[in-house]
């Protein structure tokens, strides 16, 4: 699901530009008037999350090398459910090498934590933490001064501490190739073709639920990134995947997918985007292999002041559910869930070290299975150094 909070939570960059480390501090507290994202009538349980962050950059360029990290610690605390405490460990960290003026690349080495999603997965009453890890190395070989080909290896890992409907734990490899484009004025295209080979880890291989043990998948992608006019840009990925299973073919999907922004900038102090991003992602039940996700998101910025920023975001959002390996009944649909949600937050820049933030997000989903349908209202507030 698409996170409604990420404009809330943006990364901060006020460290000095010849700084090589920099450490940073913050702590926010959460309140959450329906934690378990359950329908009015099964009495929602309201939560108080505490959250406090430690983190580490580096940015250090060596001749033509350049190594960037991002490390930090979450610290997470639940008021009334403390069975779901943990710590995560996340780290972003690439280096980007050059050989020469014609070979370019990268090294990059990812790896989030996060708490369950209880909107898509409701594994209530146990802590479900979701480690996600992804590491590659790609070329870039530069025959023209805006022109590359590129090639590149890849890991990727998904494992959850219980097990989810979602998708199951797994491990996979593959490579990429393709073509870059990078024009003088910074515009840029890449058309590149992924193809994985997965297994899946702690799930026993079912044939009357059919869970299976491996899958491919290809992406056939094209990420763009390019200014219309001095005030507008587009930026994103379309692509098309497909999804193959080795022993059930009914649990295959495939389609068009895309995450696409379209920036336009009002004034030197306003900002708005209007964000379209279309998904298929595994959901394996008798009922269910896959949903296709279509979500619109319209977010402005507002430079209040020179301390003062105020963000806002309205977004609506489409999840329909495909691909039963069962015959539902006559007269039975398929779930479908409708959610829009409304955020508005403020952040004040105490210090070039120092910024407090609050805000509101409100969400509803609507689904042709009551269950699966509820209200939710979270606010924060939070302040965060950085040295």
């Amino acid at each position: 699901m698409v996170s409604c909070c990420a404009l809330i939570q943006p990364s901060l960059s006020w460290a000095d530009a010849g700084d090589v480390f920099n450490l940073s501090a913050g702590v926010s507290v959460l309140s959450d008037d329906n934690l378990f994202r359950v329908p009015s009538s099964a009495d929602p349980k309201s939560e108080t999350i505490t959250t406090t962050t430690v983190g580490l950059n580096l940015d250090k360029s060596i001749g033509l090398q350049r190594v960037l990290a991002n490390v930090k610690m979450i610290d997470y605390r639940y008021s009334r459910n403390d069975y779901l405490d943990f710590l995560a460990f996340n780290y972003d960290a690439k280096w980007l090498w050059a050989a020469g003026t014609r070979w370019t690349g990268e090294f990059a080495f990812q790896r989030s934590q996060l708490p369950n999603d209880y909107a898509n997965d409701r594994t209530l009453g146990r802590r479900n933490v979701q480690t996600y890890q992804l590491n590659r190395f790609e070329a870039n070989y530069w025959f023209h001064s805006s022109w590359a080909a590129l090639a590149g290896v890849l890991r990727t890992s998904l494992d959850n501490q219980v097990p989810t409907g979602v998708d199951g734990d797994y491990e996979a490899d593959g490579y990429n190739f393709g073509l870059r484009y990078l024009g003088a004025s910074g515009n840029s295209l890449t058309a590149r073709a992924i193809h994985l080979e997965g297994n899946y880890l702690k799930r026993p291989f079912d044939s009357f639920f059919q869970f299976d043990n491996g899958f491919t998948q290809d992406n056939y992608q094209l990420d763009l990134s390019w200014r219309v006019s001095g005030l507008s840009q587009i930026r994103g990925r379309i692509e098309y995947l497909d999804r193959e299973y080795q022993h059930f073919s009914q649990r295959d999907y495939s389609g068009v997918a895309a995450n696409l922004q379209y920036a336009y900038a009002i004034s030197g102090k306003t900002t708005l985007t209007l964000a379209y991003i279309r998904a298929l992602e595994a959901y394996q039940q008798l009922t269910t292999s896959y949903y296709v996700l279509d979500d619109v998101a319209l977010s402005a910025q507002w430079l209040a002041t020179n301390k003062i920023t105020v963000n806002g975001l309205l977004g609506y959002g489409r999840q329909d559910y495909r691909g039963a390996i069962i015959p539902l009944p006559a007269g039975v649909p398929q779930r479908e869930d409708n959610t829009a949600r409304l955020a508005v937050d403020v952040a004040y820049q105490a210090a070039r070290w120092l910024q407090f933030k609050a805000g509101v997000t409100l969400q509803k989903r609507d689904s042709n299975y009551d269950i699966y349908e509820y209200r939710d209202r979270t606010a924060f507030v939070s302040a965060t150094l950085q040295y």
